[in-house]
């Protein structure tokens, strides 16, 4: 039992050095790019042009906050967190699953000391997934986890009504 947990140990903080720091690379007409968490930018999305009407709500209780989630230049953003909190669209990045289309995204809050990360997942005209907002204070850290869905409002963001 104790070389299991010895195992595990190693393999843990593998997986965490490995994640702290996280390179990815990104494939389009023009080649190959790598992307760190340094020199981060948006590339054109496969899910690019797409708007959703929805909702977002904590964790396990109703989704009463009304939001549009858009994806556009190699970005997403969430319409009411731009608004209320001028947390900004950032690059995603996805990953294709059968039908569904996975993606992530994290965003920094401007002025304080605070991101979310989004966690989704895009099958055909619905979006649904959850959100994790960590502000953090030299004192403490708050973190809160959010559930989102909606509908597919625009295909094609040029003529959407997002607001």
């Amino acid at each position: 039992m104790r070389r299991f947990d010895a195992i595990s140990s190693i393999l843990l903080g593998l997986i965490l050095g490995l994640a702290s720091g996280l390179q990815i690379t990104v494939a389009n007409e023009e080649g190959s790019k790598l992307i760190t968490p340094e020199t981060e930018e948006a590339v054109p999305g496969p899910l690019d042009g797409l708007a959703f009407r929805g909702a977002l709500g904590p964790d396990g209780k109703p989704k009463d906050i009304p939001d549009v989630f858009v994806f556009e230049n190699g970005t997403f953003v969430s319409k009411e967190c731009e608004l209320q909190c001028k947390y900004p669209a950032r690059p995603y990045f996805v990953r294709v699953n059968g039908s569904k289309t996975e993606f992530i995204s994290e965003t920094q809050c401007p002025y304080k000391n605070a991101k979310i990360v989004w966690r989704g997942t895009v099958e055909g005209d619905w979006i649904k997934g959850k959100s994790t907002w960590v502000v953090k204070r030299w004192y403490w850290t708050v973190e809160n986890t959010f559930e989102f869905e909606g509908k597919l409002i625009e295909k094609n963001l040029s003529s959407a009504n997002t607001e």
